[in-house]
């Protein structure tokens, strides 16, 4: 079965198919055929004659808009900015075509000293581009808003709707169920409350079940399908929504506060406003969709690039770890990944393979178990190398939080408020509480890092990937943090 943000996806690209081929036809007429141009007038001309334009365009269009992010879901986004959004789109597009269309002939009349009359830009495909562009951007936006009125009137009958779950069976909650229920056409709907008080309470309330407790989010997150959970309690104390979030880290799931509260988070959590909508998005992932791409695109070059160069490295990695020590030359380990995801890591073994005989713990400063080639893998990186494997695999990525192992993060999650936060992001195989901070060696080496990994969080972009890259060669050139 579809979800809905798929079907909306795939009704959008049809959409912007039908306006584009709308808008070649006519574009087609306006040159060959309309006689609005005398001298352009051509039957000898057939639509069939550039059909490879147009499935050039059309191709192109396409990859801008999707790193536009124009085919992410809009349901609840602004219309005037979802309009903005592909009118930019499509005029960057259309300046893109017209250089590389004109660019040249241009560049080759003015360096021979020839005028450019306005015959050579009529009796080219300027004027077809021109027409093409501007009734892109008009039919493209109305074919959308149309789309997004069926979209909504399906809304307001329930189907595709957002399910949400609201954390408090109070007056405030109750009110946010109103709410909702009055108002279908937003997309959002309630299917129950979670409240610490599930066992003395009634269990249903404001017309709908009360499901459990803060600890049961996960496992109901799951088996409702919830897209989003809204903060609705009456405390007021930071420390409660803090204890709420913690079960919330390893899904992935909107999380809402209502305004009452948002006075209260206002300057401890990044937020969003909700367009149309009196609620506060918490930890809202603002990296451009553009941006993501061109991230898996940069991981990709980077890994297979790094894994060509190094490869006389890690032989001779290889070799030295048989000579020093008994055991395999690999280590092989369970860990966590994006919201929960477990993976296989692979990584030059460093310790004695006895190193974990009494249970899994931290590595610690001159470590003991470390062998003597280790020691140098270490400080050198060189025992990462393996990873770079996971990267292609799309497991981690060149830039995140390190990926932990689960026995850890259970240990964890109780003792640190956030740290299930680390599992909104794809792990990395570097990351700025890398570059930042050394090895964990503690429980407060790892709240140290978490600040590191949050802010990261908060303010991902490519710009701050690459400076992270260039610290990572200082680290590994200095050997600083290695241990």
């Amino acid at each position: 079965m579809f979800r809905s943000s798929t079907l909306e996806r795939l009704l959008l690209i049809f959409s912007d198919a039908l306006a584009f081929l709308i808008c070649f036809v006519l574009a087609f007429w306006v040159q060959f055929r309309s006689g609005w141009i005398p001298d352009l007038v051509n039957y000898n001309k057939n639509l069939s004659d550039f059909i490879q334009v147009g499935v050039l365009l059309y191709v192109g269009f396409f990859f801008l808009f999707s790193l536009a992010g124009l085919y992410r879901s809009w349901l609840l986004l602004s219309r005037t900015h979802q309009a903005f959004r592909v009118a930019r789109a499509i005029l960057v597009g259309g300046l893109f075509a017209i250089v590389a269309l004109f660019g040249s002939e241009f560049i080759a009349k003015i360096v021979a000293e020839k005028s450019i009359s306005s015959g050579y830009v009529y009796g080219s495909r300027f004027l077809w581009i021109l027409a093409f562009l501007f009734a892109g951007i008009f039919l493209v936006i109305f074919f959308r808003m149309v789309l997004y009125l069926g979209l909504r009137a399906l809304l307001k009958k329930g189907f595709g709707a957002h399910r949400l779950l609201i954390l408090g069976a109070t007056e405030t909650g109750k009110r946010v169920a109103e709410e909702l229920k009055k108002s279908p056409e937003r997309g959002q709907l309630a299917v129950g409350f979670v409240d610490e008080r599930y066992q003395v309470i009634e269990h249903e309330f404001a017309g709908l079940p009360v499901l459990g407790k803060y600890a049961d989010l996960a496992k109901l997150v799951r088996e409702l399908k919830v897209n989003g959970v809204v903060i609705a309690h009456d405390s007021s104390s930071v420390q409660e929504i803090t204890r709420v979030l913690v079960w919330l880290g390893e899904v992935q799931i909107h999380i809402y506060v209502v305004p009452d509260l948002y006075s209260v988070v206002d300057g401890h959590f990044k937020a969003n406003l909700v367009h149309g909508f009196e609620l506060r998005e918490l930890f809202p992932f603002t990296m451009p969709p553009w941006q993501v791409r061109v991230k898996r695109v940069m991981d990709v070059v980077i890994a297979s690039t790094l894994l060509l160069l190094s490869f006389p490295i890690s032989l001779l990695a290889a070799l030295a770890i048989k000579l020093d020590s008994k055991g395999p030359v690999f280590y092989s380990q369970e860990r966590v990944g994006l919201y929960g995801q477990r993976f296989i890591v692979h990584k030059f073994r460093t310790m004695r393979t006895d190193a974990e005989k009494n249970g899994a713990q931290w590595a610690t400063k001159n470590d003991p178990r470390i062998t003597r080639v280790g020691l140098f893998l270490r400080k050198t990186r060189i025992d990462e190398l393996p990873q770079l494997l996971c990267v292609l695999k799309g497991d981690m990525s060149m830039v995140g939080p390190r990926p932990e192992r689960a026995v850890f993060i259970e240990q964890l999650r109780e003792e640190i408020p956030f740290y299930m936060s680390r599992l909104k992001m794809k792990p990395g195989l570097t990351g700025w509480a890398q570059v930042r901070h050394h090895y964990d060696t503690s429980t407060e080496d790892v709240k140290i890092k978490l600040q590191y990994d949050l802010y990261y969080y908060e303010n991902m972009s490519l710009l701050l990937d690459i400076q992270i890259l260039f610290r990572t060669i200082y680290v590994v050139l200095t050997g600083k943090g290695a241990q």
